[in-house]
């Protein structure tokens, strides 16, 4: 979409000049949306989103309750390497504007983060309400990325001097009836949205809080860190965590009998992606829930569907079902939150049409395999239906205990999951690590793992967090101690069957010292770095290590340790934060009670950090950042020569007698400051070192720093 750049200056005159009143502009639903607090029950309050009294609608009168808010930023970032890894181009010295890199040998990559966003909201009237949403970027290419297309400066390329919608162009309207609260959103984009972990809700990975986020909700810096100090985590978007859609959405709330629903068709970024008319991939998504309150507790029934074809001749078809019900049950001493179902995923089917039509007749010297009464499955589809696994290896369980002082002398989180290798879907909660078909275009699957960024087998995971063909038990406990804040919590699962017919036997793990630093030397891509093991996704990257067994007769276990404390106190009459935060991980072939802490283990892997916040003036906070990570293996994995090149036969890893194994140490250094000039308005710095390093592969080898000023206001 483009915009005439005389807008552009129109909108920031308006913010200036709102800005410069002081006036606050911000609703109800400007709050909800951009900090994490509890909402509104409208229904009890008898306020729409918008902050309308509904119990004086007689008086009220129509369209006066306009109101418009968002923000307005400049994120510039510029890396310096001078070692860097050969062969991944955008690990050179980097520039950016906005999150997009515009100076790195006239490429344009990069993370698009959002320059402007606007919300518009109102009531018109005293029962209705609307809010349109839009956010955009803006390269602001000029000569910076000159296009050499046209000899005429500027001209012959669209993507110099413009700007674009960026992510959300959102219409959202509701409307309060006798029978309960309805609304609808719609718009292209992203629409973000939250139904059961199951089906739709993205996993939430813990950053830490050196790092600048688009999505840092509007309140003093010193605020952000009291937020993190007080409930040990991160202030955020209260979309964070939400899934991205694209159509529509149609809730009801507050129905008779204690009923709800919600209703979603459109897209993800799986069902042929956001700009699928390009790719022409006709495959949609379908999901419902009906969720019904009795007293303090809620039960729920959901159903997820991915359906349509894969590619645009309408012939291969893919089947991806998800049928849960859960719960959430609220006691006196304890809660309970269960999801419990089961899920399927079959693709390269054919219908008797189809078939017919490829192969003239069906004949026993075909290659497709009959799958349903006139269905037929092509010899590279995946079989996860329900009545060719069944329910071990297509059950989907998770059961969550809160347990108060009260019930267990200390507080205590239980987590028991079990999750069948059927159950793909990577708009859930659940780590995709059974099923590499699961990629936006299946044109993909072919040209091998460059571009799956949704597989990542034999994932080493967060505590509380999910995947399928996995099993296992978390147990965290969290509480205050006088001015300490403490949380200990330990892991441990193991897969329920071991695949290697469907994936490799491997091993991946995410890199948590300096996770966005590494996520733009490449964006988005797998089989990168010196030894072609990295996945890249937004901002983290996953390391995918090969194990060598030749007979694989065990199933991976993996243990998980983690830990953090915080200390807040007083140094020269202002506020000290002091953070700790550490774990550690190991992936054995036997199942074990305790972490393995020597070679039996295929991977070990260990992270510490540690973050300062020193609110030095009521406007200034400074703070710094230290992190080290380090990564082991035994000799049963990736093995190294003694110049540095990996060890393969045919292109894949093999066990040496000789060879060096896995030892990677990987450290982080930074400073930086806060700086509130207003109370709507701040400027951010952080500036980092970095570097990391195996003992043994020697080309995986880089060190550099980098440096990002941000400017944000708020209106």
């Amino acid at each position: 979409m483009r915009i005439r750049f005389l807008t552009l200056i129109f909108l920031c005159i308006s913010i200036v000049s709102v800005y410069a009143k002081g006036e606050d502009s911000l609703g109800v639903a400007k709050q909800e949306s951009l900090v994490k607090i509890k909402p509104v029950d409208y229904s009890k309050s008898k306020l729409s989103p918008t902050g309308i009294n509904s119990a004086t609608s007689s008086n009220y009168k129509r369209w006066t309750g306009l109101k418009y808010s968002g923000y307005i930023r400049s994120y510039l970032q510029y890396r310096r390497m001078p070692q860097r890894y050969n062969g991944d181009v955008a690990a050179r010295d980097l520039l950016t504007v906005n999150g997009l890199d515009v100076a790195q040998d006239g490429t344009f990559a990069g993370y698009q983060e959002p320059l402007l966003l606007l919300r518009v909201e109102g009531n018109p009237t005293a029962r209705t309400w609307f809010q349109i949403e839009y956010a955009l970027d803006n390269q602001m290419m000029g000569l910076i990325r000159q296009d050499t297309s046209s000899a005429i400066r500027n001209q012959g390329s669209n993507a110099n001097n413009r700007l674009s919608a960026y992510r959300i162009l959102q219409f959202k309207g509701g409307s309060t009836t006798k029978i309960g609260d309805f609304s609808m959103t719609a718009g292209g984009g992203v629409n973000w949205y939250k139904m059961s972990p199951f089906t739709m809700w993205n996993y939430e990975y813990r950053d830490d809080m050196f790092e600048r986020y688009p999505w840092d909700p509007d309140q003093l810096a010193w605020n952000k860190y009291n937020v993190f100090y007080n409930s040990q985590n991160i202030a955020r978007d209260s979309r964070w965590g939400n899934t991205a859609t694209q159509g529509f959405i149609i809730e009801g709330k507050n129905l008779p009998k204690g009923f709800g629903f919600a209703f979603l068709y459109g897209k993800t970024d799986n069902s042929g992606g956001f700009g699928s008319y390009n790719t022409k991939i006709p495959k949609n998504l379908l999901a419902f829930r009906v969720n019904k309150g009795i007293k303090s507790h809620v039960l729920g029934f959901n159903f997820f569907e991915q359906l349509g074809f894969t590619d645009g001749t309408a012939f291969n078809r893919i089947r991806q079902q998800i049928v849960t019900t859960d719960g959430k049950l609220n006691f006196n001493t304890f809660k309970i939150f269960y999801e419990v179902g089961m899920g399927q995923w079959q693709d390269g089917i054919y219908d008797k049409r189809a078939y017919e039509f490829l192969y003239d007749e069906p004949g026993s010297d075909s290659l497709l395999t009959k799958v349903g009464k006139n269905s037929y499955m092509a010899p590279t589809g995946r079989n996860f239906g329900w009545r060719n696994n069944g329910w071990k290896n297509n059950r989907a369980i998770s059961v969550q205990f809160d347990f108060t002082k009260e019930a267990t002398f200390i507080p205590l989180n239980l987590q028991l999951f079990s999750i069948g290798k059927g159950v793909v879907n990577v708009n859930s909660q659940v780590l995709n690590s059974a099923n590499n078909h699961a990629v936006g275009n299946p044109a993909n699957i072919a040209t091998g793992e460059q571009y799956d960024l949704t597989t990542l087998t034999g994932a080493i995971t967060d505590i509380g967090q999910m995947a399928n063909n996995r099993q296992g038990v978390y147990l965290k406990h969290e509480d205050t101690y006088g001015r300490f804040k403490l949380m200990v919590a330990y892991g441990l699962s193991q897969e329920i069957e071991n695949d290697t017919a469907n994936s490799p036997n491997m091993i991946s793990y995410w890199h948590q010292t300096n996770p966005f630093t590494r996520s733009r030397f490449t964006y988005f891509q797998s089989l990168t770095g010196p030894y072609n093991r990295t996945t890249s996704m937004f901002r983290r990257t996953y390391e995918k290590f090969t194990i060598t067994d030749t007979l694989v007769d065990y199933k991976k276990s993996f243990n998980s340790l983690a830990g953090s404390l915080k200390y807040k106190m007083n140094m020269f009459g202002k506020e000290l934060i002091l953070s700790v935060y550490g774990n550690y991980n190991s992936v054995s072939d036997k199942l074990n009670p305790a972490p393995a802490f020597n070679d039996k283990a295929f991977i070990r892997t260990g992270y510490f950090e540690f973050l300062p916040f020193y609110n030095i003036h009521p406007k200034l906070t400074i703070l710094g950042t230290f992190g080290i990570e380090r990564v082991w293996g035994n000799n049963r994995v990736n093995l190294a020569d003694s110049i540095g090149n990996e060890i393969k036969s045919n292109n894949v890893p093999v066990f040496s007698a000789t060879g060096k194994t896995i030892d990677q140490i990987g450290h982080a250094y930074g400073f930086g400051f806060d700086y509130d000039f207003a109370n709507k308005a701040g400027l951010y710095l952080r500036h980092r070192w970095f570097d990391h390093r195996d003992r043994n592969f020697t080309k995986d080898y880089y060190q550099g720093m980098e440096t990002t000023v941000e400017l944000k206001i708020f209106f």
